[in-house]
């Protein structure tokens, strides 16, 4: 039964964006683009029509995708697809999915406001502009809990009461949150599923195999040794991804080795 009250949330955001930005922008806008370009594929060619269909909301780095109803099982692979489709660009986004409520609030603007946006996300402010989010709702707050909550990394994380909305086939694992509560990571690098397959061959969006998944983050930990510190215990319990650990980072920002 399709449920409007109960739609998932995926936030997901590139991480070591605003580092990236400071030292290499080009990297950071290539990381950036590959996101909103995957977002738009699948849900214009992969699930155009309700009731699959998405909605997506740019939040800085990041976007929260929302599903047009609630649905029986979070078996839907899209933050898998993203996930592997930025790290064709050597970086790496992370993810958090939760479920809730989500709609619009224009109505709950401040009536000078509501009058003059006319349906426009815009308020004039003298020669100046006020962009303004039109939705909100407990599927978003839910999801950057979770996200904020969850291990430092490339990683696909849901808070431990939504494990049972995963299909058994899903590998995942245990793993505490930085404020001590449980969650479960989900391994978007092995995942593989008949909904996948749909996605790749729809949406006609790079989505790398595993092999080339691991390649790609040992070459990026070797690339920058601050991550390779942060990130290197959780790899190898979370992923079974093993990076050399070298210690305490000194480097307070992202920069190549070479």
């Amino acid at each position: 039964m399709q449920q409007e009250d109960n739609r998932w949330c995926i936030y997901i955001d590139i991480l070591g964006f605003s580092k990236f930005w400071e030292c290499d922008e080009r990297k950071a806008l290539k990381s950036l683009r590959a996101l909103m370009r995957g977002i738009s594929a699948i849900g214009s060619k992969s699930y155009p029509e309700s009731p699959n269909r998405l909605f997506a909301h740019q939040t800085g780095d990041g976007f929260a995708i929302v599903s047009d109803f609630g649905e029986p099982s979070l078996d839907r692979p899209i933050a898998v697809a993203l996930m592997r489709h930025v790290a064709t660009t050597g970086t790496f986004a992370a993810a958090a999915i939760a479920e809730g409520d989500f709609a619009d609030i224009t109505g709950c603007y401040p009536p000078d406001i509501f009058l003059e946006i006319n349906g426009k996300r815009e308020v004039d402010m003298g020669m100046g502009l006020m962009i303004l989010s039109s939705v909100m709702g407990t599927a978003f707050i839910r999801a950057y809990r979770v996200g904020s909550e969850a291990p430092s990394g490339p990683f696909l994380t849901i808070a431990e009461a939504q494990n049972d909305r995963i299909p058994d086939s899903v590998r995942r694992k245990e793993v505490l949150g930085r404020k001590g509560k449980p969650l479960r990571s989900v391994d978007w690098i092995r995942n593989d599923s008949k909904h996948l397959n749909h996605i790749r061959r729809t949406a006609e969006i790079d989505i790398p195999s595993p092999s080339e998944l691991r390649s790609v983050i040992e070459k990026y930990c070797e690339n920058y040794p601050s991550m390779r510190d942060k990130w290197g215990d959780n790899l190898r319990s979370l992923l079974d991804i093993e990076v050399q650990d070298v210690g305490r980072a000194n480097c307070h920002e992202l920069r190549p080795t070479h």
